[in-house]
């Protein structure tokens, strides 16, 4: 697997988007990392280092307001993230993608999906945030908000999403990409799942989707993605794995042989 240097992206309004890329093949896929994580830091690395680089790419990117990314003011909104996505698929002249995200950034992958589908492969959405809003009120934002803070109680945090503890290195570069991302883009991107149902238009999609859910999800239920996820998108095949909601973490090698026939299964 060939490791490319971190790199940015100028976006139309000024902000720098970091992302870092791994192999050199012809299929491409875009990598969006969960809330407070980094695609240049730990999020998508477990994933990666047991992934199959044959005739890959895989652009692990950092919204923006977290990893390298600047730390703007503003542009926290669906159609701005989608765009600052886009400036990364022209740089590195990814004309059609596949495009993967987890948890919060499943939702950003359906709305990219649903509205621009001439530029969207297919898609694989990690224990997805829904179209519609969820029902999430900021006490438990900020419940959220203190937790991750400090190394001492980030344990905890993670702890309730997860069926079995992870290792102290992970849990390291977890917090460390966590205590980078600014307060803001932590705050908006948290509200940004809870607003704007897109839901009717899931139909128009036309990209062949996987979407892997956590049999003891806390948040995100097989059943509740089943029903608001993969029942709303054409073609979509709904996968379950034996833990939580920390996919990407807990069972690394089983997502990443499922993405890879996943991927092996999509027209070139």
């Amino acid at each position: 697997m060939n490791v490319v240097a971190i790199e940015r992206v100028l976006t139309d309004d000024g902000v720098a988007i970091g992302y870092q890329t791994f192999g050199i093949g012809p299929r491409i896929v875009l990598a969006l990392h969960g809330w407070g994580g980094a695609g240049t830091g730990h999020s998508w690395r477990e994933i990666v280092s047991r992934l199959d680089f044959t005739g890959l790419k895989l652009v692990a990117i950092d919204l923006r307001g977290h990893g390298v990314s600047d730390q703007p003011e503003s542009g926290f909104t669906l159609e701005r993230l989608s765009r600052d996505i886009f400036a990364i698929a022209d740089q590195i002249g990814a004309e059609r993608f596949v495009i993967a995200g987890y948890s919060m950034s499943g939702r950003w992958t359906q709305w990219i999906s649903c509205h621009f589908p001439d530029r969207v492969l297919g898609q694989i959405l990690i224990a997805p945030a829904p179209a519609i809003p969820l029902p999430l009120g900021d006490d438990l934002l900020e419940t959220w908000m203190r937790d991750t803070k400090r190394r001492e109680t980030f344990d905890a945090f993670v702890r309730q999403f997860t069926t079995e503890p992870l290792s102290d290195e992970i849990i390291e570069g977890y917090f460390n990409d966590v205590a980078r991302a600014s307060d803001l883009a932590k705050r908006e991107t948290f509200r940004m799942c809870c607003r704007d149902d897109f839901s009717d238009a899931l139909g128009s999609t036309r990209s062949p989707t996987l979407v892997l859910a956590g049999d003891h999800d806390p948040m995100l239920s097989p059943g509740f993605l089943r029903q608001h996820v993969a029942a709303r998108i054409p073609r979509a095949r709904l996968v379950r794995l034996n833990c939580g909601h920390e996919i990407p973490l807990e069972r690394p090698a089983e997502a990443a042989a499922l993405i890879e026939a996943f991927l092996a299964g999509l027209p070139q």
